[in-house]
């Protein structure tokens, strides 16, 4: 049988190599993010400001409110290249508008602008709570805008997880709509649904594609999800370990 050993003794023997300690390192991913809207489009981004996946923080920058779809783009371009100028670029770039009542003309040419300046586009046609829809739908014909809130409220109530006492009523400039969204409706199936939709189309005449929304586009890449952003950031990442 063993000699037994002192309380004592055991604790020195535990500490007497210190473990080496290396604190994690973070890259801040820079994104910016131009809306149309006032408060519907940054609430619900806003959740995701400061999330981190794996050594990525996301910190998110929001300009914009009360211009019209082209003002967007062009917004987001001298932002863009504002920030390159002073040193601190953004790591990407979107600008966030719905087709409403602007003319078919505009919304088109300002995906098209927006795309030729290397801007993201999460566009959406007619209106940004069609993402909403998705999250419950796979919504195939188009919807007008008045449709929205009555649709989003009779999904939630709907929803098998929704289980309050109170009716849910959609509220536009709603501050957890991001919430709601994701504990009664679904989000993966969002992306699918919204990624279908918008390869349904095979033109450039974007104005008549309703129902459909690019929002997808820009939620997949702040979930981690868009493999060619995440091997950009991975490649900063490497370059600021060397």
């Amino acid at each position: 049988m063993g000699k037994k050993k002192k309380l004592s003794a055991i604790n020195l023997e535990r500490f007497k190599f210190k473990e080496v300690i290396h604190s994690d390192v973070k890259i801040r991913c820079r994104i910016l993010i131009v809306c149309e809207g006032e408060k519907t489009e940054p609430n619900y981004f806003r959740t995701f400001d400061q999330m981190q996946y794996g050594s990525v923080v996301y910190k998110i920058d929001f300009e914009g409110g009360k211009i019209n779809t082209v003002q967007v783009v062009e917004k987001a371009i001298e932002l863009r290249d504002k920030a390159i100028v002073a040193g601190n670029p953004y790591d990407t770039v979107w600008a966030v508008f719905d087709k409403d009542d602007f003319p078919a003309s505009a919304f088109n040419a300002a995906i098209i602008k927006a795309e030729r300046h290397g801007i993201g586009c999460a566009w959406s046609n007619e209106a940004f709570e069609l993402w909403y829809v998705f999250h419950f739908v796979n919504r195939v014909t188009a919807m007008g805008r008045e449709e929205y809130k009555r649709a989003i409220s009779k999904y939630v109530n709907e929803s098998p997880k929704y289980t309050e006492k109170t009716k849910y009523s959609y509220q536009k400039n709603a501050l957890n709509s991001h919430e709601i969204m994701t504990k009664y409706g679904d989000e993966t199936l969002a992306i699918s649904y919204a990624q279908r939709q918008e390869q349904s189309f095979n033109d450039t005449r974007y104005a008549t594609h309703n129902p459909c929304t690019t929002v997808y586009k820009l939620v997949r890449l702040l979930r981690g999800e868009d493999s060619g952003f995440n091997e950009k950031i991975m490649k900063d990442l490497t370059t600021h370990l060397s």
